[in-house]
């Protein structure tokens, strides 16, 4: 019969591990991991035990008491194998003052992690190896509280006038009339009008002043003319509708024919929003905090209408917008944003847009008695022409008819006195917005766009969340146990290995997974969540 020789090694430690496998530790090899577990301090070592059976009692020649501090175990089986077994120790008995049992378990992943094959598997979350912002955008069902505004913008039509005729319009929202008849200063200009506005036929013409002298001047060459009906509109709107304007200036006033406004215009250059670097103060570790709902633009036109847009849906995240408008009463206009949600044409980002507030409509006075004056003249000489031959007429047939004919030149003549009287009491007729004194005027054609996040406190919370557990993935995919500087936290749900270890031991690493479990990569680092975690680079 063979004697074998007894020849397991039994080395007991100290190590930071637990048994619920929470926190566990990654090793590039075996060799590197023996390194680690054998140069822990304090460690007791002994050899030539007989074989040492897994998940069974180590019986150890040392008092109880000396061994409480003691949490692991390694071994191996030297005659039979090189390879080390990692245990926990899950109980101590007192068998004699020179012996103590000592119960072990498998800690299953640092004994088997390099047997295993990790297979494609549904992941909920985990550290990832791409931040890039908006790379990571499912919604986590986090309590996010309150927002706040980061930095705000006001946009405004502000493009650069580019008029070929050196025409400067100083004002920022001109003075514009919308009328059926051409007449005083801009009495013989119908040539340079457009047939058609926003690509809309239209019968009227357009054109602007840019100082109230002018406006009125303009009104009283209308009601001067008798034409004070053939004003339909008078209304500010933004002087990039005036862009390469015709400059016309007579009849003591400077009117500007726009040089173009059969199309929508673009009146604001585009611009870009710079994103804040920090929200509310506090400067996140992890880029899916630049994402909504913990950061997003608010953009509001001031009057009630407004939208959220993700930085996300920008391309490279970087927010851009331009203003369209229609030049018309009211002065539609819309600020759009530029290269959104894989859009790339205005007409594409358009229904993204938040419409703007509508400009003032003016109030105007039109002088009645001018208007009748004007409008009755040639009626009111034909009149008199007519009456004045019939009372020459009425000569030839005596006294009575004389009588007659001058009783009926009177007649007339007082009718007309009378008319002008009327005419010259009705008071001057308001037309227009007669509203110019609302509080809203002066300022809500602008739009603003707010940079929201969440407050700081909350930033800080969701952030260390996030560093601690990663993103939520919801993907089919190998976990991620390396890929960070530090640590890697993975959870799966039926987590998938391929692996010739025995069953029980698989099926506790399987659940493992599907727990949830922190890879730490640098033993002295281990649990330090202070620690750097950047993506590692291949």
């Amino acid at each position: 019969m063979a004697v074998i020789t007894p020849n397991t090694d039994v080395i007991l430690l100290k190590v930071p591990l637990e048994i619920d496998e929470n926190n566990q530790l990654t090793f590039a090899n075996a060799t590197e991991q023996y390194n680690y577990f054998y140069g822990l301090t304090g460690k007791k070592a002994f050899d030539k035990f007989t074989y040492q059976r897994k998940d069974n009692t180590i019986r150890v020649p040392a008092l109880i008491d000396e061994l409480y501090e003691y949490n692991y175990v390694m071994y191996r089986n030297t005659n039979h194998s090189n390879k080390w077994f990692y245990a926990f120790i899950t109980d101590m008995s007192y068998v004699s003052d020179q012996v103590t049992a000592i119960s072990i378990k498998t800690d299953v992943w640092q004994t088997w992690q390099f047997d295993l094959t990790f297979k494609s598997t549904f992941v909920e979350r985990e550290h990832v190896n791409d931040d890039t912002i908006g790379a990571h955008t499912l919604d986590e069902g986090l309590d996010i509280g309150e927002y706040v505004i980061n930095t705000s913008t006001t946009l405004k039509p502000d493009a650069v006038v580019k008029d070929t005729d050196n025409v400067v319009i100083n004002w920022i929202y001109p003075i514009v009339f919308q009328v059926t008849e051409l007449v005083g200063t801009a009495a013989g200009t119908s040539q340079w009008y457009n047939s058609s506005y926003n690509n809309v036929f239209s019968g009227l013409f357009y054109f602007g002043c840019c100082s109230y002298a002018d406006a009125r001047s303009i009104i009283n060459q209308y009601d001067t003319a008798g034409k004070g009906d053939a004003i339909i509109a008078i209304f500010l709107a933004p002087k990039e509708f005036f862009n390469g304007a015709r400059k016309i200036s007579g009849s003591g006033a400077t009117i500007y024919i726009p040089a173009d406004s059969s199309s929508i215009s673009n009146l604001l250059a585009t611009t870009t929003i710079t994103r804040p670097s920090t929200l509310n103060g506090y400067t996140p570790k992890n880029n899916k905090m630049f994402t909504y709902p913990f950061s997003y633009l608010y953009v509001t036109n001031n009057v009630g209408n407004d939208n959220v847009f993700r930085y996300e849906d920008f391309a490279n995240a970087s927010p851009k917008f331009f203003i369209g408008g229609a030049l018309g009463q009211g002065c539609t206009t819309k600020l759009c944003p530029v290269s959104y949600k894989s859009y790339t044409t205005d007409a594409e980002v358009f229904e993204y847009g938040v419409a703007g507030a509508k400009y003032p409509v003016c109030a105007w006075k039109s002088d009645y008695y001018t208007n009748w004056i004007t409008q009755n003249a040639a009626n009111q000489a034909n009149t008199l022409v007519k009456t004045g031959i019939g009372a020459v007429a009425g000569v030839a047939f005596g006294v009575g008819g004389v009588a007659g004919g001058l009783v009926s030149l009177l007649t007339a003549v007082t009718s007309n006195m009378a008319k002008r009287y009327e005419a010259s009491v009705i008071p001057d007729q308001a037309k227009g917005n007669t509203n110019t004194s609302d509080i809203l005027v002066g300022w809500v054609r602008y739009f603003t766009v707010d940079c929201m996040s969440v407050r700081s406190e909350v930033a800080r919370v969701i952030d260390n969340f996030f560093s601690m557990f990663g993103y939520k993935v919801n993907s089919v995919k190998v976990p991620n146990v390396n890929g960070r500087t530090n640590w890697n936290y993975v959870k799966t749900v039926g987590c998938y290995i391929l692996a010739d270890i025995p069953q029980a031991d698989l099926a506790e690493i399987k659940s493992m997974f599907d727990k949830g479990v922190t890879f730490w990569h640098n033993p002295t680092t281990f649990m330090d969540y202070s620690q750097s975690n950047a993506i590692v680079t291949p």
